[in-house]
């Protein structure tokens, strides 16, 4: 019999392993996930038992059975917590509490509408029973919540309960652009009260340091600013059902109107990442306009209710979701790159040329555009300034490229169509020979040489009669051109070398004398009848002449001469030993 060897553990024994029906139990018992049924049954069922819109018993008997299931939460919180010390499970319970406000405060909706009064007094009541409730909360559980994040609940908690109530007397007439407005900017004023948490995130974690849960930041308190999100969402949407009087459950809402909430969420973080140092906060952040821009794109419906206030958004903006997301994207970059983040900057020139290709009226990818020269050329302006500052010969090739693609668009009401290509190909070609004077690196080598041959295309190019080359330029100018780009070509290979331009301007002059001893041909060729054959002769008789210099040994002598005459130049430059 074998010992079992010292360090290794026996294999478990499968007999001993818990049943599914006892992990079931304790994974039950971990995480306790009655609280939240039993609150979802209680909201579901009394909503079904009582219409708010039918009665004022009704109203009444779902608003007091929504509150007295609120407080009954809330005080099994505080006893549970003040004498058991059950910490986990009243997680939960503060969460349901919060979403029992916000289930209380979209009821209220309904009375509002038939009974403006009396929804403004329930409004104002349930604003006043959540401040209560929450401060019994605090108190009860002993758990501390600073002022910086104690003011932006309160706040937001107003906002849900007390903007509808503002609204009221706009759906009077409910197809006007006013209350269209007031809707969508229900979004707009969530994320300025969640911007008010700005102060609390610079203090950091230290701020809720003590602050008498075992809850560590950011558990507490984000966890119930992000249950506020998720409700900022479903409120934005539900606003446009409950408060917007047409036939049916169509809406004006679309997942455009979550963009300005998501762009100050994405402020948020970036702050937090940037005050806590964790880098994959601040990397979200910065990734967070992509799926915003995402939300801008899809969701479009053809139905005229949510058509008209589309073109109302496009009309009064002057551009539709998508653009405008664009635009805040690349403001919401650069603040991020003044404040030092590492690619910001980046992602807002990406962001422009995004909207160089989006059309200010696009609402889908489906119209994408050829490239607008504005943000091109706000691409250009902040890569040359900074090609100039740092002497980076990329970004400089960056910013000419985005110039020479905004020439296309820019005076596209001063030029036809062929006149501004090649205006811009050939501003491309000066850009090339520019930046080759300018930067001594590979890069700066490559758009010499890439520069000399497009300068001897287009040189050949106009000698050849192409129309598009010839549109962009005076009609004097087009017999001269070509020599002028071969007297330029010598200039830039003596200024600055490179055997490319003597060679490109070598290409150019044997283009002009093909072209003009072909020119001088077909003259002759008028008053000669036979000067194709004579030609022909001429040609053949150089090649009988040549074939027999070759027989007679004359070319391998020459050839052999050249071959020893280097052999002996050589010798000659080495002395030896």
């Amino acid at each position: 019999m074998t010992d079992q060897p010292a360090g290794l553990r026996p294999p478990p024994d499968p007999s001993r392993r818990p049943a599914p029906a006892s992990r079931l139990v304790r994974a039950l018992y971990s995480h306790n996930p009655f609280y939240v049924i039993s609150a979802d049954l209680v909201f579901i069922g009394l909503r079904m038992s009582f219409d708010p819109s039918a009665k004022a018993f009704d109203t009444w008997a779902l608003i007091s059975g929504l509150a007295s299931s609120t407080l009954l939460l809330a005080v099994t919180a505080c006893l549970l917590v003040r004498y058991g010390k059950v910490w986990d499970d009243m997680r939960s319970v503060l969460l349901l509490v919060v979403m029992m406000f916000l289930a209380i405060s979209s009821t209220i909706d309904d009375v509002l509408i038939l009974r403006p009064t009396v929804g403004a007094a329930l409004a104002a009541g349930g604003l006043a029973f959540a401040i209560v409730v929450s401060e019994g909360l605090l108190r009860g559980m002993r758990l501390w919540l600073p002022a910086l994040y104690r003011g932006p609940y309160y706040l937001i908690l107003a906002l849900f309960f007390l903007y509808p109530v503002a609204l009221r007397p706009l759906l009077a007439r409910p197809d006007s652009p006013t209350s269209h407005w007031a809707l969508f900017g229900f979004s707009t004023a969530a994320g300025l009260a969640f911007l008010t948490l700005l102060p609390a995130i610079r203090r950091g974690g230290a701020y809720v340091k003590g602050n008498g849960s075992p809850w560590r930041w950011p558990l507490y308190p984000w966890s119930l600013f992000v249950f506020l999100g998720l409700g900022v969402v479903g409120r934005s949407y539900y606003l446009c059902i409950s408060l917007h009087n047409v036939e049916g459950y169509r809406s004006i809402f679309g997942p455009y109107f979550l963009v300005p909430f998501g762009f100050a969420i994405a402020l948020l973080l970036l702050e937090a990442g940037l005050t806590s140092g964790r880098a994959g906060v601040v990397r979200f952040a910065l990734a967070m306009p992509a799926g915003l821009l995402a939300l801008s794109l899809v969701g479009h419906r053809w139905d005229a209710v949510y058509q008209n206030f589309l073109t109302m958004f496009r009309d009064g903006l002057g551009v539709a979701p998508p653009a405008a997301t664009l635009i805040a994207a690349t403001a919401f970059y650069g603040l991020a790159a003044s404040r030092g983040v590492a690619g910001a900057r980046g992602l807002a020139m990406a962001s422009l040329l995004g909207l160089s290709v989006i059309a200010p009226g696009m609402t889908d990818l489906s119209g994408l555009v050829y490239p607008n020269g504005w943000p091109l050329l706000a691409i250009a302006m902040v890569q040359g300034r900074l090609a100039f500052r740092r002497k980076e010969s990329w970004r400089a090739t960056i910013a000419a490229a985005c110039l020479v693609a905004a020439t296309a668009d820019l005076p596209a009401g001063y030029l036809s169509a062929d006149q501004a290509a090649s205006a811009a190909f050939r501003l491309a070609i000066v850009a090339m020979l520019v930046l080759g004077a300018a930067f001594d690196d590979e890069l700066g080598l490559t758009l010499r040489s890439v520069g000399a041959v497009l300068l001897a295309a287009d040189a050949l190019g106009v000698m050849a009669g192409e129309p598009h080359l010839r549109s962009g330029l005076p009609a004097a100018l087009v017999p001269a051109y070509p020599a002028l780009l071969a007297a330029a070509a010598v200039g830039y290979g003596l200024l600055v070398g490179g055997w490319p331009f003597f060679a490109a301007s070598g290409v150019i002059l044997a283009g002009l004398m093909v072209a003009f001893g072909a020119r001088g041909y077909l003259d002759l060729r008028q008053h000669f009848a036979g000067l194709d054959r004579v030609a022909l002769g001429l040609a053949s008789f150089l090649l009988a002449a040549l074939i027999s210099l070759g027989k007679a040994g004359f070319l391998r002598r020459w050839t052999r001469g050249g071959h020893i005459s280097g052999e002996v130049g050589a010798a000659a430059a080495d002395p030896g030993p």
